[in-house]
């Protein structure tokens, strides 16, 4: 089913709208400001992550675009996508025609909004910081990424999809009853973003502990 629509500034899939300004630098716990600079898309300005348990499971789902609604224009771009597990950067051409026919996927990555509260409430410094930054503090938790179509394959068979601490960063793994042979693992840290959601941050007002009670999706064009 055809039920992404790109354009240059957001990504909307399922009546939500997710960023895509400065995906480049975003990942899965990336923590920072919204920003929201005059004649310019609002971005999140990345500062830290909250360390996510890597015992976690995360969801993926693979997408297909609405090409009756997004042109060549929209991803003028380019996009960086994951061939053989490496990040390759594509024109915007390129990246259109190969999203067009088949050869890339679109995959989301989301994680549970109450994980990531949690995680960031066992994280006295970053919730500091998150505090500090007032009405603009923001934390990522999903994730659109491109990739070539027989590793999104890999993903759209619905198994469990962990993740865990790589050396560059966060990384998915998803495997036939979570067994360690037959496992497909990817790198969904920065530089392989294509699109991203956010939360804005609900915190507990009881006095003497800085905690948050509550995250909410913030959606481009609503910041």
């Amino acid at each position: 089913m055809k039920n992404v629509v790109v354009k240059e500034n957001h990504l909307t899939f399922g009546g939500v709208a997710y960023f895509r300004a400065h995906a480049e630098e975003v990942e899965i716990g990336s923590i920072g400001e919204i920003r929201k600079p005059l004649a310019k898309q609002n971005y999140l300005e990345v500062k830290d992550r909250i360390p996510v348990p890597v015992e976690d499971v995360i969801e993926a789902t693979v997408v297909d675009i609405d090409f009756d609604h997004t042109s060549k224009t929209d991803l003028s771009l380019g996009a960086t996508a994951l061939i053989d597990g490496v990040p390759v950067k594509f024109s915007g051409e390129t990246a259109f025609e190969k999203l067009r026919s088949g050869d890339l996927k679109l995959v989301k990555f989301s994680i549970l909004s109450n994980e990531i509260r949690k995680a960031a409430n066992k994280s006295p410094e970053k919730l500091q910081d998150l505090h500090r930054w007032g009405k603009d503090a923001r934390i990522a938790h999903q994730v659109f990424i491109v990739m070539e179509a027989s590793l999104a394959n890999q993903f759209s068979k619905n198994y469990g999809v962990k993740i865990s601490a790589g050396v560059k960063g966060l990384e998915a793994a998803v495997g036939v009853g979570g067994s360690s042979s037959g496992t497909t693992t990817v790198n969904i840290s920065k530089d392989t973003c294509f699109a991203y959601l956010l939360l804005k941050i609900k915190w507990d007002e009881k006095q003497g502990e800085l905690k948050i009670l509550d995250l909410n999706d913030d959606q481009w064009g609503l910041s």
